[in-house]
């Protein structure tokens, strides 16, 4: 086993490289949005299509963080969060040089893999590093920082994109990945492999990722290429195969990649679901609004990034004091709040137009953050506390797994929408070819079918007790 590190200095040092990693993965967790509409005119496209710019990067981290972790279970934490850092800066380097939006695209997915080793490996250095005393301040340390990393974004994505390109939202990863490996390098203990590693399900991981790509492929895809596609048919077959050899790897291997047993309890199954919904729609809108912000409110880049700040910002300030309060009362009062919320920034941007002023827009944004500023702790703690006994460390990684994957499907699902609600007779209409009355067309019908998906999470959340008061399951 791994040595505790009892020098306050060196736990200080370990868990400022931790920080580092999870704030990086933070800031380009949104930093793209806000210069997405910029993205769209560069490149001459959609947004549709342009919305591949955060989900291959949200796919890759939800599609490897489960395998990443396993991996670094083995004895090998130190090597893969150092390449992480390494993976993730070349990564950078190709996206801020890309010359087309193919080869960007491709760079993102390299870029996401390196995110992944470091989201999945952080929470692991502080629990076998550190006293089991300083866990909770650790955890709530990457918490903090990957909110502040996420607040930050929108705002430094906006000023890079306005005063120099959108370039150097990639580029100016690269003195941070720099000095991240050569702190990292210095500060983490070397690796201890582990005597007898347990077994790795590679048909199961292959398959669970396949299921993930396919599904996400058909959802972004299906609007530009129409139903009866033969693309969309063979990824959607493609979806199905690997969703069922999935299922089958895993109720028939003995040590499974994911024991999907568990959601056989209905409880466990319920706020789980409610809880990739409100991360489908929180990724959703962020990812619509920065173009609602430059078609129709005319914002610059500066001022739409300070805007969706917003939401993130609220989100740092409450999250922890709500889950620090849910820890002593119970967690069903505030997840059930939490959805209600949902709703309510849902109805907003139903309504929302440019005529009805910066009011609206700015309750919506402190709505969104508020949402989930009560929902990260309380609703992400219920899908542990609802897994059956002996299986949390399934229940934590499938609720991580959570977040990143509801916000593929969110950005995929409104992209697709709002793609279907403004093509006209020629087909999609490009970006810049979107006239303000079709765009907000477009958004407002989007984000009715997001208001239909709030209020299933509500109902999902609401018809779960809290754990604590009930004999079993």
């Amino acid at each position: 086993m791994s040595s505790v590190i009892t020098d306050p200095v060196r736990q200080k040092l370990l868990l400022g490289a931790v920080a580092l990693g999870v704030v990086m993965d933070g800031i380009d967790g949104s930093i793209v949005n806000v210069a997405l509409p910029t993205m769209a005119t560069y490149f001459d496209t959609d947004t549709g299509t342009i919305a591949w710019v955060i989900i291959t990067y949200l796919l890759m981290m939800a599609g490897l963080l489960l395998v990443f972790g396993k991996l670094a279970d083995r004895g090998l934490a130190k090597r893969l969060f150092l390449l992480g850092f390494v993976i993730f800066t070349l990564g950078s380097v190709a996206c801020g040089i890309a010359p087309t939006l193919d080869i960007l695209l491709a760079a993102r997915l390299v870029q996401g893999a390196g995110a992944a080793m470091i989201a999945a490996v952080a929470p692991l250095l502080c629990i076998r590093y550190l006293p089991k005393e300083m866990l909770g301040t650790a955890l709530g340390v990457i918490a903090a920082t990957a909110s502040l990393g996420f607040a930050a974004g929108p705002a430094i994505g906006g000023i890079l994109t306005q005063y120099l390109s959108w370039h150097w939202i990639f580029l100016v990863n690269i003195p941070i990945g720099i000095l991240g490996i050569l702190f990292a390098a210095r500060v983490i203990p070397g690796d201890e492999p582990e005597d007898r590693p347990a077994s790795f399900d590679y048909p199961g991981a292959v398959t669970l990722f396949g299921a993930m790509v396919f599904c996400t492929f058909v959802l972004e895809e299906v609007a530009a290429r129409g139903v009866t596609d033969p693309v969309i048919l063979a990824g959607s077959a493609l979806c199905l195969l690997c969703s069922g050899l999935f299922g089958i790897r895993e109720l028939t291997t003995p040590e499974p990649f994911v024991n999907i047993r568990i959601f056989s309890k209905w409880r466990f199954t319920a706020v789980t679901i409610a809880y990739l919904l409100v991360n489908v729609i929180f990724m959703g809108v962020l990812y619509l609004l920065p173009f609602y912000l430059t078609l129709e409110m005319h914002f610059d880049l500066t001022t739409s990034g300070l805007y969706l700040l917003i939401p993130p910002a609220v989100i740092a300030i409450i999250s922890v004091p709500f889950g620090k309060w849910s820890d002593r009362s119970g967690r069903r009062a505030f997840a059930v709040a939490s959805c209600g919320f949902v709703v309510l920034y849902s109805a907003v941007f139903v309504f929302l137009s440019p005529g009805s002023g910066i009011v609206p827009l700015l309750t919506g944004l402190v709505l969104m953050g508020v949402a989930f500023g009560i929902a990260a702790g309380p609703a992400s703690s219920r899908i542990i506390e609802s897994t059956p006994p002996g299986e949390q460390g399934t229940g934590s990684s499938l609720m991580v797994t959570t977040i990143y994957f509801g916000g593929v499907l969110g950005t995929a699902i409104y992209a697709m929408l709002f793609t279907f609600a403004t093509a006209n007779a020629s087909g999609i209409v490009s970006f810049t070819d979107l006239d303000p009355v079709t765009f907000l067309s477009g958004f407002h019908i989007t984000m009715v079918a997001g208001l239909v998906l709030s209020v299933i999470s509500l109902v999902l959340s609401a018809i779960v007790p809290d754990e604590r008061t009930q004999a079993g399951n």
